[in-house]
Protein backbone atom coordinates (compact mmCIF):
# COMPACT_ATOMS: atom_id res chain seq x y z
CA UNK A 1 0.00 0.00 0.00
CA UNK A 2 1.28 3.10 -0.90
CA UNK A 3 -0.06 6.83 1.30
CA UNK A 4 -1.57 7.45 -2.39
CA UNK A 5 -3.82 4.62 -1.74
CA UNK A 6 -4.31 5.14 2.09
CA UNK A 7 -5.33 9.00 0.56
CA UNK A 8 -7.43 7.24 -2.00
CA UNK A 9 -9.76 4.86 0.59
CA UNK A 10 -9.48 7.99 3.31
CA UNK A 11 -11.37 10.10 0.66
CA UNK A 12 -14.24 7.41 -0.30
CA UNK A 13 -14.69 6.57 3.27
CA UNK A 14 -15.11 10.72 4.02
CA UNK A 15 -16.90 10.77 1.09
CA UNK A 16 -19.43 7.87 2.00
CA UNK A 17 -20.00 9.46 5.12
CA UNK A 18 -21.07 12.53 3.92
CA UNK A 19 -23.59 11.36 1.72
CA UNK A 20 -25.10 9.03 4.27
CA UNK A 21 -26.25 12.16 6.38
CA UNK A 22 -27.28 13.97 3.54
CA UNK A 23 -24.72 16.90 3.57
CA UNK A 24 -23.92 16.16 -0.27
CA UNK A 25 -20.31 17.87 -0.55
CA UNK A 26 -19.82 19.99 -3.07
CA UNK A 27 -16.52 19.78 -4.35
CA UNK A 28 -14.92 17.48 -1.17
CA UNK A 29 -11.34 18.60 -2.31
CA UNK A 30 -8.33 16.20 -1.91
CA UNK A 31 -6.03 18.73 -0.44
CA UNK A 32 -8.30 17.92 2.68
CA UNK A 33 -7.03 14.21 2.56
CA UNK A 34 -3.45 15.39 1.72
CA UNK A 35 -3.07 17.71 4.68
CA UNK A 36 -4.71 15.15 7.41
CA UNK A 37 -2.46 12.03 5.98
CA UNK A 38 0.67 14.60 6.32
CA UNK A 39 -0.39 15.84 9.80
CA UNK A 40 -1.22 12.15 10.81
CA UNK A 41 2.32 10.91 9.33
CA UNK A 42 4.49 14.35 10.94
CA UNK A 43 2.61 13.72 14.25
CA UNK A 44 3.18 9.38 14.61
CA UNK A 45 7.04 10.17 14.53
CA UNK A 46 7.90 7.10 12.35
CA UNK A 47 11.50 6.45 12.40
CA UNK A 48 13.79 7.59 9.21
CA UNK A 49 13.86 3.77 8.84
CA UNK A 50 10.19 2.76 7.85
CA UNK A 51 9.01 3.02 3.95
CA UNK A 52 6.25 4.41 2.49
CA UNK A 53 4.62 1.21 2.45
CA UNK A 54 4.73 0.13 6.27
CA UNK A 55 3.70 4.19 7.22
CA UNK A 56 0.85 3.56 4.67
CA UNK A 57 -0.42 0.08 6.56
CA UNK A 58 0.40 1.27 9.97
CA UNK A 59 -1.55 4.45 9.21
CA UNK A 60 -4.37 2.03 7.11
CA UNK A 61 -5.59 0.46 10.63
CA UNK A 62 -6.75 4.25 11.41
CA UNK A 63 -8.03 5.17 8.37
CA UNK A 64 -11.69 5.30 9.92
CA UNK A 65 -10.38 8.39 12.54
CA UNK A 66 -8.58 9.91 9.47
CA UNK A 67 -11.77 10.24 7.47
CA UNK A 68 -13.03 11.77 9.94
CA UNK A 69 -10.67 14.21 10.18
CA UNK A 70 -11.54 14.61 6.87
CA UNK A 71 -15.05 15.32 8.05
CA UNK A 72 -14.27 17.76 10.53
CA UNK A 73 -11.74 19.61 8.76
CA UNK A 74 -14.06 19.99 6.04
CA UNK A 75 -16.93 21.46 8.30
CA UNK A 76 -15.10 24.01 9.91
CA UNK A 77 -14.59 25.42 6.17
CA UNK A 78 -14.65 29.55 7.24
CA UNK A 79 -13.21 28.82 10.84
CA UNK A 80 -9.93 26.70 10.00
CA UNK A 81 -7.02 28.28 13.01
CA UNK A 82 -10.03 29.23 15.46
CA UNK A 83 -10.45 27.59 18.67
CA UNK A 84 -13.86 29.28 19.35
CA UNK A 85 -16.26 30.70 16.62
CA UNK A 86 -19.28 33.04 17.65
CA UNK A 87 -21.27 34.44 14.53
CA UNK A 88 -25.32 35.34 15.21
CA UNK A 89 -25.68 34.16 18.60
CA UNK A 90 -24.54 30.42 18.24
CA UNK A 91 -20.84 29.55 19.55
CA UNK A 92 -18.96 26.57 18.77
CA UNK A 93 -16.02 25.08 20.72
CA UNK A 94 -13.36 23.35 18.78
CA UNK A 95 -10.87 20.51 20.77
CA UNK A 96 -8.08 22.05 18.32
CA UNK A 97 -6.83 24.57 16.10
CA UNK A 98 -6.94 22.54 12.96
CA UNK A 99 -7.33 18.87 13.85
CA UNK A 100 -9.26 17.63 16.82
CA UNK A 101 -6.61 16.53 19.29
CA UNK A 102 -8.51 13.34 19.43
CA UNK A 103 -6.85 11.85 16.75
CA UNK A 104 -3.95 11.58 18.42
CA UNK A 105 -5.02 8.68 20.40
CA UNK A 106 -5.52 6.40 17.44
CA UNK A 107 -2.67 7.48 15.75
CA UNK A 108 0.57 5.18 15.66
CA UNK A 109 3.46 7.01 18.16
CA UNK A 110 7.10 6.18 17.59
CA UNK A 111 9.22 7.56 19.92
CA UNK A 112 13.19 7.33 18.81
CA UNK A 113 15.88 6.84 21.72
CA UNK A 114 16.73 9.49 23.41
Amino acid sequence: MTLTDLGEKVYTKALTYLNEIEEEPTGFPMSIVDFVIEYAVNESHFPDSFTEDRIATRLDRCSNSLAMACVEVYGRAGSEGERAHSENSISRTYDGAWISTRLHDVLPNYVGII
